[in-house]
């Protein structure tokens, strides 16, 4: 049976990939990333688990069963979703939105710096905590002024979008080449193209697509020992770099099995029997965690704050070292069964907002933008991971853009080649 459900989700999966190579816009829809991850994260950790004659009957195929449910339900809520339609729009002044997004850029670059002249001991560990998270908190808003510089460089032409550009870049390097990030990578690839498509209609090549699926699944066989040569040892060691043996990696996940899904399997069995679930608290308690500085509140009033959660994994199992439980894993422990509907409400908020922004929504589109790697990190690391990136891209786009904003100013209609004028400016 287990075999079987894991038919069921590769079919699902190559379904969504074949449908976006056949139509090419659907590459920037949810259900086809969402469709990618479970083939290159999830799918190649099963077989060496299913295989495992140590693994406790009724585990895998559960943590199977439920997987597949969640990423039906990623497409069900993507096609509610696209029903919806956002009524309002802002016109925008460009030079204001350029000036946001140098301001955005070079705070986030002066934090990205101070969490780089850490001790190896903060920046390292495998869970952040103190400075190194308040550093990383404010060094996200380069991000915000990259997206904004590319929809604005998309659009036409600008020496400040194009130095603003370049500035961050420059960071994005370190993050991708030095410290071999793969959701960096992925995000900055998917801004450029989503920038194009939303301005220009612009459309990634198939191979293009096809050749980060494979990179993808590199990332998962090597990011690990690429990491610890490039950055953990201080200098980067290029030679080690070369020695990587993805082959023997290949080989090791799929006889071995995965650590995340594994993870997950035992998680669920665990929850299930003992009626361990939180009903959403873990949500509250992340908020609280991300946004509630123990430095200014105190220690004590931080921790008043949190609702008493069950534990998810059994008594002496212990996860391996930066590895994730997945996001089917907090849905599970929430609502049952019922939790995959998280996964529908986030497709479903995405097809609004990717709808908005094919319609010209300027905020729509950087919005979308900004909200693809945190859901694709949804179904790898926890469904958290897009709530805490709205929270925060609220609280620092929004004044920006309402400073941007230009009151009085008509909405230009769409022009009839469907490409919107997305960023736009006073006569």
């Amino acid at each position: 049976m287990v075999w079987l459900a894991t038919a069921c989700l590769t079919v699902a999966c190559l379904f969504l990939i074949t449908e976006a190579f056949w139509r090419r816009s659907e590459f920037y829809t949810y259900p086809f990333l969402a469709g990618s991850m479970f083939l290159t994260f999830i799918l190649p950790q099963i077989p060496g688990l299913a295989n495992d004659v140590l693994m406790p009957d009724g585990f895998m195929l559960r943590a199977v069963c439920f997987s597949t449910l969640c990423l039906v339900m990623c497409v069900a809520g993507w096609q509610f979703g696209q029903r919806s339609e956002a009524k309002w729009d802002w016109v925008f002044s460009e030079k204001h939105l350029l000036q946001f997004a140098a301001a955005l850029s070079i705070v986030g670059a002066y934090f990205f710096h101070k969490f780089g002249e850490l001790g190896d001991e903060e920046r390292l560990r495998g869970f952040l905590s103190g400075t190194a998270v308040a550093y990383l908190f404010f060094a996200r808003l380069l991000t915000y002024g990259l997206a904004i510089a590319l929809l604005c460089l998309a659009r036409r032409y600008s020496r400040l979008a194009l130095a603003i550009v370049a500035f961050d870049c420059l960071f994005y390097f370190d993050r991708i080449v030095i410290a071999g990030r793969r959701g960096d990578a992925a995000e900055f690839a998917l801004m450029i193209a989503l920038a194009l498509w939303f301005q220009k209609r612009w459309i990634v090549p198939r191979w293009a697509v096809a050749v980060s699926l494979v990179f993808t699944i590199v990332g998962l066989l090597g990011a690990g020992e690429y990491r610890a040569a490039t950055y953990y040892s201080g200098k980067p060691d290029w030679q080690a770099v070369t020695n990587i043996d993805l082959a023997a990696n290949w080989d090791a996940l799929i006889n071995g099995g995965g650590p995340e899904f594994r993870n997950l399997a035992y998680s669920m069995a665990f929850i299930e029997e003992n009626n361990a679930y939180d009903f959403g608290a873990d949500h509250w308690n992340t908020l609280v965690n991300s946004y509630v500085p123990a430095q200014l509140v105190g220690s004590a009033l931080k921790d008043s704050l949190y609702i008493d959660a069950p534990p998810v994994f059994p008594a002496g199992y212990i996860p391996a070292p930066g590895t994730t439980p997945t996001g089917m894993m907090d849905a599970f422990a929430s609502f049952w069964y019922f939790g995959c509907l998280k996964f529908a409400l986030i497709a479903a908020i995405l097809g609004c907002i990717y709808k908005a922004a094919m319609r010209g929504n300027t905020t729509m589109q950087l919005l979308y933008m900004l909200s693809v790697m945190p859901s694709m990190l949804a179904i790898t690391h926890f469904t958290n991971e897009i709530l805490i990136a709205w929270v925060h891209i609220i609280g620092f786009i929004l004044p920006g853009l309402i400073y941007a904003r230009m009151r009085g100013v008509p909405k230009p209609e769409t022009p009839r080649d469907g490409v919107p004028a997305v960023v736009r400016q006073a006569a």
